[in-house]
């Protein structure tokens, strides 16, 4: 089942610097949702205030209509929040499975923890035959698959992804690309995070741009590729 999240005027700090100042999204169940921007420009911090690990000082988050204000991370996850996080964070000395099982520490039940391994097998067969193997051993495009598989063995309503474009060949952009896709197709809502404007827009259907901690622009992905001043000023595209 995929989760319609919504983050209301939100604003964040580290310390005394502010990062994020009054954000509202509205990522639908369904859809995949890109926030863009610059290095820098609080996409990640957003990502971070979303999750639970940047305190919000203002506005609220909420998925399909319930309050995540105040609840511990691994709380949020528990109700349907999965991450991918940027550089893919896998533990390098262990394995693929033990990899993947991290994703689900929260489930008590084994025969559930099976059936979803299964199912992540199924959505990436490289995995399954190397299972035994160190992530730390894998190539980027293979540890790009670990990780999204990780946060699927959570079985969120919405999954957060945080660059995934970050250090791989343009081929491998275009495989995780095209995975994130199927994902979405599979049920599971999708808030990407990302600074590869064209393949970003060429698979999501709605957009925010931000810029310094705030949203500066937002529309479809069309309405946003074709707006030769947004090109021209948040992407360095001309």
């Amino acid at each position: 089942m995929s989760g319609n999240l919504v983050t209301n005027n939100i604003t964040a700090a580290y310390g005394s610097a502010r990062v994020l100042s009054g954000v509202s999204i509205v990522a639908k169940a369904g859809a995949i949702t890109c926030i863009l921007g610059a290095n820098g420009s609080g996409k990640t911090s957003l990502i971070r205030a979303i999750l639970g690990l940047l305190p919000v000082l203002e506005g609220d988050v909420s998925l399909d209509g319930e309050a995540l204000n105040g609840l511990a991370t691994h709380v949020r996850i528990a109700r349907g929040v999965g991450c991918v996080p940027e550089g893919r964070k896998l533990f390098p000395k262990m394995t693929v499975e033990e990899n993947l099982r991290v994703g689900a520490y929260l489930v008590k039940d084994k025969s559930v923890v099976a059936e979803r391994l299964e199912k992540v097998y199924a959505t990436f067969p490289r995995l399954a035959e190397r299972k035994q193997q160190f992530a730390g051993t894998m190539s980027g495009g293979e540890q790009a698959m670990v990780s999204i598989g990780r946060a699927l063995m959570s079985e969120p309503r919405i999954l957060l992804i945080d660059e995934p474009s970050l250090g791989l060949s343009p081929a491998l952009v275009r495989d995780s690309f095209a995975i994130i896709r199927d994902i979405n197709k599979s049920g599971v809502s999708v808030l990407l995070v990302e600074q590869n404007v064209r393949q970003t827009l060429a698979i999501a259907d709605y957009g925010y741009v931000i810029s310094q901690g705030a949203v500066v622009a937002e529309g479809t992905s069309q309405d946003l590729l074709n707006d030769e001043e947004m090109k021209k000023a948040y992407f360095g595209v001309h």
